[in-house]
């Protein structure tokens, strides 16, 4: 019998709160909900936000899911600076990669 995290897993292809909630076992805030639900209905969004506020966590949590739920992709990360995808885009993607469970469902 397959674990939650993989029935929800499944389920996320076109839902990526699924995918943070129950997969990464992470709890977004009000509005990185409401982004998350947005990315999983329409092709484009738009976020403005202030510093500071979990933007590269969304980042991250969407990296992944996309990742994790398509075959043969490739994603294009950009950042202002080469400094801030190495200092903080790429340590916060593999912070959230580090909280997948476990193929074998032991997590």
């Amino acid at each position: 019998m397959a674990a939650h995290w993989q029935r929800s897993w499944l389920k996320s292809k076109d839902n990526p709160l699924i995918f943070v909630t129950n997969v990464l076992g992470a709890t977004p805030e009000p509005w990185q909900e409401e982004a998350l639900k947005a990315v999983g209905q329409h092709d484009r969004v738009s976020i403005r936000s202030g510093h500071g506020v979990g933007k590269t966590t969304l980042e991250a949590w969407l990296i992944l899911w996309f990742l994790l739920t398509r075959k043969d992709c490739k994603i294009p990360v950009a950042a202002n600076s080469q400094d801030q995808l190495r200092d903080t885009i790429w340590p916060e993607i593999g912070k959230w990669r580090r909280q997948l469970p476990s193929p074998q469902g032991h997590g």
